[in-house]
């Protein structure tokens, strides 16, 4: 339901003096809470496309607690070497079980960002989960949370920032940090603020799944001016949510729903829109085909097992010329600059073995376009 300014301006300012005088755990590190959250002159929100010029962006933390036991469908989609770290480390923080790892991750998130502020891009990050948002719903999913992929609890669209409703409920959980570190922000904006239904709390079945929705998930959903695509894997966003968007945005958008193979998470884990007329697709995600928007495109093919296990079409578009991926993908960088990107490439392995790369890692407040 939405709320209307007065009341959505008081919960926003509400929600950031808690924020102020709450107690954290994890991602404790001092020298991460400098310039974790910037401030906008602006007052805008606004995204239409995938390739508008990035301006101001929520990018991920390297916080993460492993869950005690991994829902299933996470064996459909997740990197081999992830669901192996996974498997040995239940219940630990990535910090406990791998402080290497979780160091490579801390300073892979911390180049990035350095090249996003080094062009004047304004970064904010997740507060980081307390325990007691760390236990939300743990009667159907015991406590755990991962914060390095703030593109799937939040969706911009136009000036609409809505709340989305994971499938997972130990990542229904992720809304907390970001609601507590952007309610300043979004306060005295011009953004209108909306949270999906919440879904009927319900245990995962024998097939892996987590009810009815409605589900959508920011990973899912591409911004192609007044075209609005939306994956659906069963593993993530559904049908009832492609319902729920297009209602909600009304006869403005057109909202279309794109089948994807359970061997991926979100449409952003197979496709990637650097700018009009150029993608970087796996053809073997899509159930019926490449979309039909993608015709008289020039496709840059990927390999499922660099899809799958190095999420090589999930990248960071900065504008319309310049894209940031993965250190390691040399035929991609290649046919990238060939169809005229520039390309900057950055190790990000420790990320995206746990199922996300760039793309997942961050999520747009202000991209400059029009429709």
């Amino acid at each position: 339901m939405s709320h209307g300014p007065t009341d959505r301006r008081t919960f926003l300012k509400t929600t950031a003096a808690l924020a102020a005088a709450s107690s954290l755990t994890g991602y404790s590190s001092a020298s991460l809470a400098e310039g974790d959250s910037q401030v906008s002159t602006s007052g805008r929100v606004m995204v239409h496309h995938e390739w508008g010029t990035l301006k101001e962006v929520v990018c991920g933390i390297p916080y993460f607690k492993i869950p005690t036991e991994l829902p299933k469908c996470v064996y459909n989609y997740a990197p081999t070497e992830g669901i192996k770290f996974m498997e040995a480390n239940p219940g630990k923080t990535l910090e406990q079980a791998d402080p290497a790892t979780y160091k490579a991750a801390f300073d892979q998130m911390e180049a990035a960002i350095a090249v996003l502020k080094q062009r004047g891009i304004i970064v904010h990050r997740p507060k980081p989960v307390d325990d007691v948002e760390a236990a939300y719903l743990d009667n159907i999913f015991p406590a755990s949370a991962i914060q390095f992929f703030p593109r799937d609890p939040m969706l911009v669209i136009g000036n609409r920032f809505i709340e989305t409703e994971l499938y997972l409920p130990a990542r229904r959980r992720e809304r907390f940090g970001i609601r507590r570190a952007l309610a300043g922000r979004l306060a005295d904006s011009n953004a209108q603020f909306v949270s999906m239904p919440p879904a009927v709390p319900s245990p995962e079945d024998a097939q892996g799944g987590w009810g009815p929705g409605p589900f959508i998930e920011g990973g899912d959903v591409f911004l192609l001016g007044r075209d609005i695509y939306v994956g659906v894997s069963g593993n993530a966003s559904n049908t009832a949510g492609v319902e729920w968007l297009q209602q909600y945005l009304g006869d403005e958008y057109r909202v279309h729903e794109i089948k994807l193979t359970k061997k991926f998470l979100h449409l952003d884990c197979c496709l990637a829109t650097p700018r009009p007329g150029l993608a970087i697709i796996c053809r073997d995600a899509f159930v019926d085909g490449i979309p039909a928007f993608l015709k008289d495109w020039q496709l840059l093919d990927v390999p499922f097992e660099d899809a799958k296990e190095k999420l090589a079409c999930n990248g960071l578009v900065i504008d319309d010329k310049t894209i940031m991926i993965a250190s390691g993908l040399d035929y991609l960088a290649k046919g990238l600059r060939s169809a005229g990107q520039e390309v900057i490439e950055t190790p990000f392995d420790a990320v995206y073995q746990y199922a996300g790369a760039f793309r997942c890692w961050h999520h747009p407040l202000v991209r400059e376009s029009t429709l």
